[in-house]
């Protein structure tokens, strides 16, 4: 009776610790896709931009979530965001493209020629503080690691940023992402140029003229305190240039 009822035993632990064992192989699964993730975002991402650049279209429209592609922006029709979509949908490992695009007119999406400020020379920059919408405080915008999304807090601290547009409707800007100095300098490059325009993208939503703001990523291109201080996260940062008053 003893052996029999060892047995019953066993054949009651096998189960629970198969079901331990498919529980384990999931987590990890999980963990090494999330780690995976930005680094499956970038490649993506570049991959695409080629692809756009060989098209001809602007390649700062897109950014990924996973897989999955996102259009944000303004662009001259409905025919030219059709044409984006169809690109990024046929990039290899893309899963979805969603198509937030915003159809503006020639007239309006018109910028003055207006010339942006050169690079400085290598060495720490100092953004310029000679105007009050280039002195509020930007800090609470934040972004995740290799992502282009605005939290509340964000949208929150670019209230002043519509005020002051909309009591200025001459003044034109520059909206401009900064990164640290970690990853590639082409992967900076292209998330801080993402960064800046959903915030440009943000502040039409708004009903700001697309003529007033300019959007431009410099990436670690531009830092404000050395990079291997422990300071070095203010480089991370979202900067207003006043282009023209």
């Amino acid at each position: 009776m003893a052996f029999s009822a060892f047995t019953v035993s066993k054949q009651q632990v096998m189960p629970f610790a198969a079901l331990l064992a498919l529980v384990a192989v999931t987590v990890l699964t999980l963990l090494s896709l999330l780690v995976q993730q930005p680094a499956i975002e970038t490649d993506l991402l570049q991959r695409t931009r080629q692809a756009l650049a060989e098209s001809g279209l602007p390649t700062h429209l897109v950014h990924f979530n996973g897989r999955d592609g996102v259009l944000t922006g303004t662009i001259a029709g409905e025919t030219e965001g059709q044409r984006l979509a169809q690109i990024v949908s046929s990039v290899y490992g893309v899963r979805h493209v969603e198509n937030r695009l915003i159809p503006v007119s020639t007239a309006s999406a018109q910028v003055d020629n207006v010339e942006v400020p050169p690079l400085p020379m290598p060495g720490l920059y100092t953004p310029p503080k000679r105007y009050p919408i280039e002195k509020i405080d930007l800090s609470a915008i934040q972004f995740e690691y290799s992502r282009a999304e605005l939290n509340n807090n964000a949208v929150a601290a670019l209230e002043q940023v519509l005020v002051e547009l909309r009591q200025q409707p001459a003044m034109i800007i520059e909206v401009s992402a900064h990164t640290d100095h970690e990853g590639t300098a082409l992967g900076n490059l292209t998330v801080s140029q993402a960064r800046a325009e959903v915030i440009r993208n943000y502040l039409l939503s708004q009903g700001i003229e697309a003529k007033q703001v300019r959007a431009k990523g410099y990436g670690s291109t531009r830092p404000i305190v050395e990079q291997s201080t422990a300071e070095s996260t203010r480089n991370r940062r979202i900067d207003i240039t006043v282009l023209e008053q």
